[in-house]
């Protein structure tokens, strides 16, 4: 198969994918025949559209994704400092890696359940996603730096490359991959996890707390309609992330 090939390919996928999708909630929404229980898809795009027309709509996508972005930069931060230290001071690395293997074996629920005692409706879901997403985070980034090549890392102490240069023609290219794949895999479940959050803490002014509405009051295609706003957003983010990435490391790699 040559790249021309190749590159049509990938564009097609995308597309076979998503008629799977169509094609497989069209079946299930026939077999199951009722719109309470699973709408159409003609029901969920037309509720969909509907929401295009409310200023509600905009503001709730407005708050969560706000919400998204804060806690990703401070979890990531955090990770990215824990993460030198762990690499530079093995005693640090031990601490942390026992810390976070607490956390990722805390339930969610739990997590969710005390952030909404310990913050209001507002930051809670923000503290959920942070306490959730760092492990994932730490482990990704300790191991983009840990496993640079060491016998780069020689070289440059045997000629003396000072410390700067190390870290911007060393380091960063080096576990630059690692880093945006962590990046992906954790922008996406982010987006989950404030909303899960905000479901639960009801959240004013929401996706999540549309989502509740939308479920308390048996509107289920507006639910579906919801639920595809949030899959999209998720998308988006991890494809500006890919962008990012290959604007900035594609043409070296």
């Amino acid at each position: 198969m040559n790249n021309k090939s190749i590159k049509y390919l990938d564009i097609l996928l995308p597309f076979i994918a998503l008629g799977i999708v169509v094609a497989l909630w069209a079946i299930v929404a026939a077999a199951v025949g009722s719109q309470i229980v699973f709408p159409s898809l003609l029901s969920t795009l037309k509720a969909l559209f509907n929401l295009f027309g409310e200023g509600s709509f905009y503001v709730s996508i407005g708050n969560s994704l706000l919400r998204v972005l804060i806690s990703f930069v401070i979890s990531f931060l955090f990770a990215l400092i824990f993460a030198i230290l762990s690499s530079l001071l093995k005693n640090v690395g031990k601490v942390v890696s026992i810390l976070t293997s607490i956390m990722r074996t805390i339930p969610t629920m739990s997590i969710i359940l005390l952030a909404l005692i310990w913050l209001s409706t507002l930051n809670a879901p923000m503290l959920v996603a942070i306490l959730v997403i760092f492990p994932l985070q730490y482990a990704g980034l300790l191991n983009a730096i840990v496993n640079v090549d060491p016998r780069l890392i020689e070289m440059a102490k045997i000629y003396n490359v000072p410390i700067k240069k190390q870290i911007l023609n060393l380091y960063l290219p080096e576990a630059a991959p690692s880093v945006f794949s962590t990046i992906k895999s954790t922008i996406s479940l982010n987006v989950k996890l404030i909303i899960a959050a905000e479901v639960m803490a009801q959240t004013r002014a929401s996706m999540g707390l549309q989502m509740q509405q939308a479920s308390m009051y048996l509107e289920m295609d507006v639910l579906f309609a919801w639920t595809i706003i949030a899959v999209v957003l998720g998308l988006i983010l991890e494809g500006i992330v890919t962008l990012v990435e290959k604007l900035t490391i594609g043409g070296k790699r």
